[in-house]
């Protein structure tokens, strides 16, 4: 039985992965509602301001329990967690692409090239690429174990992610976030102890201090982009530096809200973030395109300012209900669970969809 420690390091760790999913979802749904014409631009800079704490939070989250997945044998490894990822990229890659076909995009984005759809496997273009990323950092760090001193990968990693959050670019959203956010995971991996120390015992100066400087490397950030070219944090590696620090204000974050019974909701969220992830694009979509019946209403426009918070939370819902009425079904079910053709499992050990409920296991 897992004691009361490792149930509170799990429930942190769920709120974490909650916080990111939310800011995932609510980024996606400034695109659409921007783009489409129902929110104001400012927006888009609010949305530049989270990049150093939305996807560096999930990966440094998926790295916590990685280091023993990454000790398992390469057939346990693709069992156990790449075949769920890869299965989850390809099929629902498929199911946007034959959806924006049917549907059209009212924020333009373009999900219908059928060479894109072919190049998926290698070369995601589109919001999945997590997906992608997330399965080849379980790789390379399989590869580099044992290989490659671990202070080696996290200083190497941490240069590509200071170039690609300043110049560099491949041209393509997977790779380019591949170059950002490795280090992330990797400090995830190799300082596992150390930060869960930290979060479950912070120091009272420490996370002041570390307070204090997340909020204002945080200003300083969103004054530049909200008042300048938004361009111009892109230049250089700062980014880095204040996404570490946003990093451990929001585990500190998530282990105070999580020990409030209002935000019980929050650690479920983190718990189930699969289906929200695959899934809240469509109802962001769906949803903005019935807004847009109603483009010029008063009551839309009194929205304006709120509307993407209100699109956001409406996909999430929308995702964890479609995914709690579908996850038993025959067939659908597999829209979140890797079949075991596919996996390689044995049947005895497919248990329904729960391998789906989380993208990272509860402990490993």
């Amino acid at each position: 039985m897992a004691s009361t420690i490792d149930r509170t390091r799990v429930d942190w760790v769920d709120g974490a992965k909650g916080i990111a999913i939310l800011l995932v979802a609510l980024a996606h749904a400034v695109q659409w509602t921007v783009l489409s014409g129902l929110a104001p631009e400012l927006w888009n800079k609010i949305n530049l301001v989270f990049i150093v704490f939305r996807m560096p939070l999930f990966f440094l989250a998926s790295g916590l329990f990685a280091g023993s997945i990454i000790k398992r044998t390469w057939p346990a490894l693709w069992r156990t967690r790449l075949s769920l990822l890869v299965w989850a990229l390809l099929l629902w890659t498929v199911i946007r692409f034959a959806y924006f076909s049917l549907l059209p995009n009212p924020a333009g984005f373009d999900e219908t090239n059928p060479i894109d759809l072919l190049l998926a496997p290698v070369r995601p273009s589109n919001g999945l690429w997590f997906l992608y990323a997330l399965a080849l950092f379980f790789v390379a760090a399989k590869l580099m174990l044992n290989r490659v001193d671990w202070r080696v990968q996290i200083g190497v990693a941490a240069v590509l992610s200071v170039l690609f959050f300043a110049r560099a670019d491949t041209g393509n959203i997977a790779w380019n976030g591949i170059g950002r956010y490795f280090v992330f995971f990797l400090l995830g991996c190799y300082l596992r102890e150390w930060i869960l120390a930290f979060v479950n015992r912070p120091s009272r100066f420490g996370a002041l201090g570390l307070g204090l400087g997340f909020g204002a490397g945080f200003l300083v950030l969103a004054g530049v982009i909200l008042t300048v070219d938004a361009r111009v944090p892109f230049i250089t590696g700062s980014l880095v530096l204040v996404s570490l620090a946003a990093l451990g204000a929001g585990l500190l974050l998530a282990r105070f809200l999580v020990g409030f019974r209002a935000f019980t909701w929050l650690t479920y969220v983190g718990r189930n973030t699969l289906p929200i992830y695959v899934v809240h694009v469509l109802f962001v979509s769906a949803i903005t395109s019935l807004l847009l019946l109603a483009r010029g209403q008063a009551w839309l426009d009194r929205l304006a300012p709120v509307l993407p918070l209100i699109v956001a939370g409406g996909a999430v819902a929308a995702s964890l209900l479609f995914w709690r009425l579908v996850r038993d079904l025959p067939v659908l079910r597999y829209g979140f669970a890797v079949p075991t053709w596919f996996s390689g499992r044995p049947p005895v050990a497919a248990v329904k969809s729960r391998p789906a409920e989380r993208m990272l296991p509860r402990s490993e």
